[in-house]
């Protein structure tokens, strides 16, 4: 147990404690105003109490059997369900009605945190339908009551008292004034999915083939690939790219045929550039030529249209209009003759750019001396780059790992199960994970699209477990590689089992047991037998019912109090 829980359980030990020493002061029949004794007891039926529970709110009130006339105080003590704190304002209405008669009696305020006291009598026996309505800044509420009942004698209220059971043996007595003290809270028994799980160590890894290292293929300079730079963390990386250049050291004889071939280069080079203007400079003459060619045809056709319109007005000469007919054939040959040389030029053009572009790509014009000697470094995977050690220029050697690439579009959970627990092993298990990464978060592998890849053959002889390895997808990248996780394996299911919250359960040498509420101030306490244990919540193999309430925080308080009943009081000095 933590430094923390001892502390907590040693203030709720005092707590407890201190409200039994002030109950024991106001026992039954004293008034703690004057500390007068108790007067005799006399034959006194036994007041009537309820107990009735909203959504909101718990009420506990306590009155005497009425007789008709007889003033009554009706004791109203209530508590704020999310909380356990007490009402500590506003104001209370009893609601009586019998027929079509109504009355009510008003509380104004809390005589003190937690108990509205309306006063009232009524006159005519019988029975009448009762609520209670109660507005505060805490909670605002209005909870029916079974029917208050006015008994026409002493003689019939005591036959009423006599004829409802008593308290069973087994039963403890916790007033609410000690609930307050502690914040108790109640908890529901109801049905609910549950879900056995055993918590596994596990870690986040990459799959299988998943993460490689690209190495130099041989001993040299690093230099950039074509594209211009080096990746880096955490750059993506395609299959077969080229990551950069390992250009090996060169012998002198090596060295002198590299000068001889990049002189040799430089003069393509050279030359590649000189033809490549002369081809530009007679596409220019052969666009001027194209042109001159496209007037001289415009005016031979304009020439020929003048000829024909005179003959036919009879002025024109025939001689003439031959001659515009040959003039005109002479201009459209030149034109198609110089527009044939314009396109001819465009296309000597066209393989020359591509072979200039062709040359810069494989680096023959501005890196001649690295694309003739350089090896490049190939990613063998797609991925990220997860570790790089690269430097552009520095020798490197052969085999030396420069880029770590890892591919985490999909991991791997890879959990460890204690071979003792190989049978809980279901055929087709799933598992939810906690990171501590991520507090507060859970991820089911299953709705996310996991699998189980492998279960082990082999147990690890020093930690005694099996490796079980699901698949699942990391589309937005959470998972990291050798991350830890929490693995909540999958190991029974139970669609509809009955379940109380996991905080009700107080042990008793080693027995678990819990205390389920029969009145407001009034609990039982229960053995039970339990079974799977699912995210705060414990099934009840057997010992509860649907239904009932169990108190959750607060029950170990409850149990002290069960300890020594004569410490805690029996009732209220109002």
């Amino acid at each position: 147990m933590s430094k923390t829980s001892v502390r907590l359980l040693f203030g709720q030990i005092l707590a407890v404690c201190a409200v039994a020493l002030c109950a024991q002061a106001c026992a039954p029949g004293a008034d703690p105003a004057s500390g007068a004794p108790p007067g005799p007891q006399g034959e006194e039926p036994e007041p009537r109490s309820v107990t009735v529970l909203t959504e909101k709110v718990e009420l506990f009130m306590e009155y005497p059997r009425l007789m008709p006339g007889l003033e009554a105080r009706f004791l109203a003590h209530l508590t704020v369900l999310a909380t356990g704190e007490p009402v500590r304002s506003g104001r209370l209405e009893l609601v009586l009605v019998r027929g079509s008669d109504s009355t009510r009696f008003e509380a104004p305020r809390p005589a003190r945190d937690g108990l509205f006291i309306p006063v009232g009598a009524l006159s005519a026996p019988g029975s009448h339908a009762a609520s209670i309505v109660v507005r505060s800044d805490q909670v605002q509420e209005e909870i029916p009551l079974p029917p208050v009942v006015v008994h026409p004698d002493r003689e019939s209220a005591l036959a009423a008292a006599e004829s409802e059971a008593g308290e069973p043996a087994d039963a403890v007595s916790f007033l609410l004034e000690q609930q307050w003290k502690v914040q108790m809270l109640l908890g529901r028994v109801e049905r609910r999915p549950l879900t056995r799980r055993l918590l596994l160590p596990g870690v986040i890894t990459a799959r299988q083939n998943a993460t490689a290292v690209a190495s130099a293929p041989v001993a040299g300079r690093l230099l950039p690939p074509p594209s211009g730079r080096l990746p880096r963390v955490p750059d993506r990386v395609e299959s077969g790219q080229v990551l950069g250049l390992v250009e090996p050291p060169m012998p002198a004889t090596e060295m002198a045929a590299l000068r001889a071939n990049r002189a040799q280069l430089q003069t393509l080079e050279a030359e590649l550039l000189q033809r490549g203007f002369e081809l530009a400079a007679a596409g220019l003459e052969a666009e001027r030529n194209l042109q001159q060619a496209r007037a001289r045809l415009d005016f031979a056709r304009s020439a020929l249209a003048r000829e024909e319109l005179l003959k036919e007005k009879g002025v024109g000469i025939e001689q003439q209009r031959d001659e515009a007919v040959r003039a005109l054939q002479v201009a459209e040959a030149e034109h198609e003759a110089a527009r044939a040389l314009l396109d001819s030029h465009r296309a000597s053009a066209t393989r020359m750019d591509e072979l200039m572009e062709r040359s810069r790509a494989t680096g023959l014009l501005p890196r001649a001396e690295a694309a003739a000697l350089a090896i490049p470094l190939v990613a063998p995977i797609s991925g990220r780059v997860a570790r790089r050690e690269l430097v552009e220029g520095e020798h490197v050697e052969a085999l030396a790992q420069l880029c770590e690439i890892v591919d985490l579009e999909r991991v791997w959970v890879v959990a460890r199960l204690s071979e003792f627990d190989l049978d809980q092993l279901t055929e087709t298990p799933s598992a939810l994970l906690e990171l501590p990464a991520f507090p507060g978060r859970r991820f089911d592998l299953r709705a996310m699209g996991g699998e189980l890849v492998d279960v082990g053959l082999r147990v690890d002889p020093a930690t005694r477990t099996v490796p079980i390895r699901f698949e699942l997808p990391n589309p937005d990248g959470v998972f990291r590689d050798g991350m830890v996780a929490d693995v909540l394996l999958t190991t029974r299911h139970v669609a509809d089992g009955v379940a109380v919250p996991e905080e009700a359960l107080v042990l008793d040498n080693g027995r678990p047991l819990v205390f389920v509420m029969l009145s407001g101030e009034t609990f039982q306490r229960r053995e039970i037998e339990t079974g799977i244990r699912d995210g705060g919540w414990v099934e009840i193999v057997s010992g509860l019912a649907e239904g009932e309430r169990v108190a959750t925080r607060g029950a170990y308080a409850i149990k002290l109090a069960a300890l020594s009943p004569a410490s805690f009081g029996h009732g209220h000095g109002h």
